[in-house]
């Protein structure tokens, strides 16, 4: 139990690199894949977030939206800072 917890703690630190706010949604939808295809590179993260880039293929419908998702979403706003929404005309 302590490994799972480890690795999921790991993808969400390195699944996308500094920039990233992963959830403990996201680890807990990959971490079964990362057991099963990337078991060699535990408790690597970076070792493990590369297997499973490499396997999307084979990734979990679940991991495959953590993975898929577009890098801007992943980020988060800053703090204290209100979005800036602009009218256009289309």
């Amino acid at each position: 139990m302590g490994k799972l917890a480890a690795v999921a703690g790991l993808l969400v630190m390195a699944a996308a690199g500094p920039a990233s706010a992963y959830t403990q949604a996201d680890a807990d939808a990959c971490t079964p894949d990362a057991f099963r295809l990337c078991q060699y590179a535990i408790p690597d993260a970076d070792r493990v977030t590369v297997c499973l880039t490499d396997n999307k293929r084979h990734l979990s419908p679940a991991c495959k939206i953590v993975f898929n998702r577009p890098a801007t979403a992943r980020k988060a706003p800053p703090p204290g800072r209100p979005l800036r929404i602009h009218r256009t005309d289309f």
